[in-house]
């Protein structure tokens, strides 16, 4: 997008901390409820396109609440609000360059600017944070070239780069990425911070469980009640790093395969209208046998072709 379009979204939507609350699978509770709207039976839930998430403990839980076989909104609320959850603060920056030739070395599809949704660690963490590793000075287990928070005011865990376009009605996750949690492990690290297997252990260990699942369940409810946007595209592993220019240190392949298909993304060919005209994606189209793929978000406006995830 545009510079002076994210000006007004970061105008929109920065200003008081936002806490966020996530809990192992209730990516599924909040999925199954933007689908189902007012409500919808069990029987067409099956036959839809987030079928599988109906096997996750949580959404049985709510299934048995459902008289009659209809399940309705407030189901799947007060299961969620059950949960026993891990605290979190959501920030947004920015990121992208107007320069061509600084296209590849951010990391973009197109070259423009992102909203950047930063997934922070809130006080309680940092309380027990500070008592393991006193001396480390904010952001130590964070790259500075990465867009994290650099105030030190809240240490990020993870963050999601988001490119959209208000017109088309559609929204790209370009990336989602944590320093904190591989550099934690980090045995280089370890030899300056003896403490940090404790650390690792008995703080870290829920959050690196899950930080994946809630930073991508933060991005969709901001790109969905937040920005008002429907159609949800992610990268797929082997299409974002042509798009991007990735060829060395590319990222994990399973947070472009297994995470957006445990979300019930579906595999299309379907392209990102203002990702259409790029060279870059000819290009990519080029290069795979199976032309440029990306995952899509289903909702109920629109029907999918399901095709066979790449390995």
């Amino acid at each position: 997008m545009d510079f002076v379009q994210l000006e007004e979204i970061l105008a929109c939507l920065q200003g008081e901390r936002t806490l966020f609350r996530y809990q192992r699978d209730t990516y599924a509770l909040a999925l199954i409820r933007d689908y189902i709207g007012t409500g919808m039976s069990i029987a067409e839930l099956r036959q839809s396109p987030y079928a599988q998430l109906l096997q996750k403990t949580l959404v049985k839980q709510a299934l048995a609440m459902a008289g009659k076989g209809w399940l309705k909104p407030i189901h799947l609320d007060w299961i969620a609000a059950q949960q026993s959850a891990l605290n979190f603060v959501l920030t947004l920056a920015s990121w992208g360059t107007e320069r061509n030739s600084e296209r590849q070395y951010k990391q973009l599809s197109r070259t423009g600017y992102h909203l950047v949704l930063q997934l922070n660690f809130a006080n309680d963490h940092q309380q027990q944070y500070s008592r393991w590793l006193k001396e480390v000075s904010p952001a130590e287990f964070s790259s500075w070239a990465h867009p994290v928070v650099k105030n030190g005011r809240h240490e990020t865990l993870a963050w999601v780069r988001i490119d959209l376009d208000f017109a088309a009605n559609q929204a790209l996750i370009e990336e989602i990425q944590s320093d904190w949690v591989r550099q934690v492990k980090s045995e280089w690290r370890q030899q300056y911070y003896p403490q940090l297997p404790e650390y690792r252990e008995q703080v870290l260990k829920p959050y690196a469980q899950i930080w994946d699942e809630a930073a991508l369940a933060a991005a969709i409810r901001l790109i969905r009640h937040d920005l008002g946007i429907r159609e949800i595209f992610y990268n797929s592993f082997e299409t974002g790093n042509l798009m991007k220019g990735i060829r060395n240190n590319q990222p994990p392949r399973s947070l472009y395969s297994e995470l957006p298909q445990k979300f019930a993304f579906k595999l299309t060919n379907e392209v990102p209208q203002f990702l259409q005209d790029l060279r870059q994606t000819a290009k990519a189209q080029r290069a795979q046998a199976a032309g440029a793929r990306w995952y899509k978000l289903p909702t109920q406006e629109l029907i999918y072709v399901e095709e066979k995830a790449a390995a």
